[in-house]
């Protein structure tokens, strides 16, 4: 006859069995979890080489490549204002070998009333790495020395002047929709397919207005090929301290930047999001790389992916009531 004490002997061992045999099940999630990446990272980049956006991945890029012991392979994939390269890592696995580095995702949501993906639901928000303010200038042959001065320029011409951009539904665009919204204006818009191809023009005088980003716009203003007027930053930019901001002109409000940023799938793991935002944030610390993007008119941002989102909603709130009262349509 088995004693209660044999019995209770006999299960504890069955009981500890089957806990050992559980373990390795247990801990595979995060074991997976700290071996990640276990090969290399493919890196999504929505626009094209040598512009902004592919500067500022790039850069990133190979830092965390360091930093992860593994490739990061850059791979430019344009059109439709960087949707294409979004849908491509909106299908992807959400097993982070599979991220995007692009621009404009939330202004794009607002030019476009059909796109193949849920910009807030199909792809998640890993990092805003950098902010480029827009500078306001005029070719020197139109005689306007400061935004007054061309916005009571212009109110004489109406229908006249033409402002580029580097392409309909841009920050650029909608920036100078902004200023013809607010001073009556009635100019009109020049796109362009890169931002480069439109401050070559203004520069040659076929165009005589343009916002710009800081990185093509500070060469030319210290060369005197163009006149600058304004930034849209919140504060006055360290690389044109004597250029005036919008806001201190009396345009409350007007402050308009192109921002860059890393996604991944919407269903990417939060524990991944979390893992990769802060390697991102690590390497936006870095002297060089804050001194490299310094040097090209950019404000390094970095922050939690929550901040992100909000910042992307904010700028598809302002995308889109500037598109509806502009009257402005995708081509």
């Amino acid at each position: 006859m088995t004693q209660p004490s044999d019995m209770l002997r006999a299960a504890v061992r069955r009981a500890a069995t089957v806990l050992v045999a559980s373990l390795p099940v247990l801990a595979l999630p995060v074991h997976a979890q700290k071996a990640w990446p276990e090969r290399p990272v493919r890196l999504v980049i929505g626009f094209g080489a040598g512009g902004s956006s592919d500067t500022v991945a790039r850069t990133v890029a190979q830092q965390l490549a360091q930093a992860w012991g593994q490739p990061v392979v850059a791979e430019n994939r344009t059109g439709a204002t960087g949707t294409i390269a979004t849908d491509i890592v909106a299908r992807a696995a959400p097993d982070g070998y599979t991220l995007l580095f692009t621009s404009a995702l939330s202004t794009a949501a607002a030019l476009y009333p059909s796109l193949p993906f849920d910009w807030q639901r199909d792809v998640a928000p890993i990092v805003q790495t950098t902010a480029v303010p827009q500078l306001l200038y005029v070719h020197p042959s139109l005689p306007a020395r400061s935004v007054k001065d061309l916005i009571a320029f212009a109110r004489q011409r109406p229908g006249e002047l033409g402002y580029a951009s580097s392409g309909v539904g841009s920050v650029a665009h909608l920036s100078g929709a902004s200023l013809a919204l607010l001073g009556g204006l009635k100019l009109i818009h020049v796109p362009y397919k890169s931002n480069g191809l439109a401050a070559l023009d203004v520069v040659a005088g076929h165009v005589p207005i343009m916002f710009d980003q800081l990185s093509t716009a500070v060469p030319n203003v210290r060369a005197g090929k163009v006149r600058a007027l304004a930034v849209t930053s919140a504060r006055r930019v360290a690389q044109l301290p004597e250029v005036p901001t919008m806001i201190e002109l009396g345009y409350a409000g007007f402050e308009t930047s192109v921002w860059h940023g890393l996604f991944g799938p919407g269903a990417l793991p939060k524990e991944l999001v979390a893992r990769i935002n802060a390697d991102a944030n690590r390497v936006l610390r870095l002297p060089e790389v804050r001194e490299r993007l310094g040097a090209l008119g950019m404000e390094v941002v970095g922050g939690s992916a929550e901040a992100f989102a909000a910042e992307m909603r904010r700028d598809h709130a302002w995308a889109s009531k500037t598109i509806r009262s502009a009257g402005i349509r995708a081509e």
